[in-house]
């Protein structure tokens, strides 16, 4: 039987409340920046995960918190759906939705599944421990799974607070923590003990069973306050003495660095009949910029094979550097030797020219899954002849006397694969075309992920994008210099060569994901009985 009062569903208003809370956490993002609500709106779900007392009701209403968070935040595929692959709305809106709600579930989803474990231990051990934990491990989970989606992570919403200096120490999941355990933290003072708990009882010295009627009443007092409050004391100290320590140190001069930010849109691009245009435009800026070390256009500023522009283009560009130390990179299309495209950036030097070739794909964009069986999609939206080729080079290129580590595109949202070349590059490069995603948040979260890959590594960013926004961001994860969304402009500043690891660069995610794990399983194999 049941105790009076107890009910096992919830009303649907808990779950309109935690899908208001997904979408509220957006704001704390860029371009708005209210970065507290990365504390308040895990508070929300979580409240309401202390209602719940079944493994279904922590899936649906974690599920619930990621469709609002996915669908205000991450729907922007989209505009590159409808508006520049043409797909008509009967195609481009299922197509969106589905993509929110199966990147909700694998992302809050799993969460819900991984908190449930825990759904019988004390509600100040689930908040400030079980919590953000499994919060973090489902960040991390979505970071490589189906080749990973590493946006709206909770961490890169924290890049201009303190505490972003916790991502040299374990990266952006170390800032992710931070946040989930200040909202657990917060929750648990504020709910002391009045929440009630399910817990296990011994039904026979020989088996357990578990009862939904079995409910006790949380009784530490103040103590939890008090806990809860020196937690944050000490994230917020932790955080202020981590701000002060250089990670890595300088090596050599400054270099003067111009980035090429042409603002051709998305449809003026497509256009081939604008193909030469866009390149009189660039050749344009680039003898303008003569006078840096480093000139760097966007993602395919080119947008065409390398070979078919080499006596046009290419050739009179590295002739005017000669003689000289200087470096241009020409963002384009690569034809390997197996006539396989590969979207690449062409390092032309004085004497030398260098390609790095993207090595992580976006699929559906750059590579189909099974495209020779879905080409009779192609009467409702484009497809592409074939897939693009992958890269297999090792992510660096020379930048005079540095090394530079490459990233095209979302590549430099995966910071395990960054470290990947360090501490051998002394500086950080990336060149993209947010183009595709024009009036929607996309571009100013995409810059905000990047300066946090710069704080991980603490190394300079040059970051190159078509319509914006560019910009130089030094290794404090600082934008110090930018220009505007959408404007033509050429951005020039000082780029100084960075030299050492931090402790992430050394140990990657592994050092966090490990320790989170350990406390996770010793968390699921604790049976508390009464």
């Amino acid at each position: 039987m049941k105790l009076p009062g107890i009910q096992s569903h919830l009303s649907k208003w808990n779950y309109l409340l935690v899908l208001l809370a997904g979408a509220m956490l957006v704001f704390a993002f860029s371009p708005f920046n209210i970065y507290p609500l990365a504390w308040f709106s895990p508070a929300i779900l979580f409240y309401s995960l202390s209602k719940a007392q079944t493994k279904k009701q922590y899936f649906m209403l974690s599920w619930f918190y990621g469709i609002g968070m996915f669908g205000a935040g991450a729907s922007w595929p989209f505009y590159s759906l409808y508006f520049f692959a043409h797909a008509p709305l009967f195609v481009a809106i299922p197509a969106t939705v589905a993509f929110v709600l199966i990147v909700s579930l694998l992302s809050l989803g799993s969460f819900g599944l991984l908190a449930s474990l825990f759904r019988y231990r004390p509600l100040f051990l689930k908040l400030l421990i079980f919590y953000p934990a499994s919060w973090v491990i489902a960040e991390w989970f979505r970071s490589w799974f189906l080749t990973g989606f590493p946006w709206l992570y909770l961490g890169n919403s924290q890049i201009d607070t303190f505490f972003a200096a916790f991502a040299p120490v374990a990266g952006v999941f170390a800032v992710s923590l931070s946040s989930v355990i200040i909202a657990g933290a917060l929750l648990s003072f504020v709910l002391g003990n009045s929440v009630q708990r399910q817990v296990y009882i011994k039904s026979d010295p020989v088996h357990q069973s578990v009862s939904d009627n079995a409910l006790v009443e949380e009784r530490f007092g103040s103590s939890i306050r008090i806990l809860s409050a020196l937690i944050i004391v000490l994230l917020v100290s932790s955080a202020f003495a981590l701000q002060n320590i250089n990670w890595t140190e300088k090596v050599d001069k400054p270099l003067k660095v111009s980035v090429l930010q042409s603002n051709i849109s998305q449809l003026e691009k497509l256009n081939r009949d604008n193909l030469i245009p866009s390149i009189d435009l660039y050749r344009s800026m680039t003898l303008k910029s003569m006078g840096s070390d480093l000139i760097v256009w966007p993602e395919t500023g080119l947008f065409d094979s390398f070979d078919r522009h080499m006596e046009s283009l290419i050739q009179p560009l590295q002739k005017s550097i000669a003689n000289t130390n200087k470096t241009i990179l020409i963002g384009g299309f690569y034809i390997n030797e197996n006539q396989g495209v590969e979207n690449s950036v062409l390092a032309v030097s004085a004497d030398n020219r260098e390609i790095y070739s993207k090595r992580h794909l976006v699929p559906f964009g750059e590579y189909t899954p099974l495209l020779e069986y879905i080409r009779w999609l192609s009467k409702w939206i484009q497809l592409p002849y074939d897939n693009i080729t992958p890269g297999v080079n090792n992510g660096t290129l020379n930048i005079g006397d540095q090394i530079a580590q490459m990233t095209i595109c979302y590549e430099d949202a995966f910071g395990s694969e960054i470290i990947q070349s360090l501490p051998l590059a002394t500086m950080l490069i990336n060149v993209t075309h947010d183009g595709w995603f024009t009036g929607s948040l996309e571009p100013q979260q995409h810059m905000q992920i990047a300066r946090m890959r710069a704080l991980e590594t603490g190394r300079y960013m040059v970051r190159s994008t078509t319509t914006g926004p560019s910009g130089i961001i030094n290794e404090k994860g600082e934008l110090i210099e930018t220009a505007p969304l959408n404007t033509k402009s050429i951005i020039t500043g000082k780029v100084q060569p960075f030299v050492g690891m931090t402790p992430y660069v050394r140990w990657g995610n592994w050092l966090i994901i490990g320790i989170l794990s350990v406390i996770l399983l010793l968390g699921i194999s604790w049976k508390r009985e009464i």
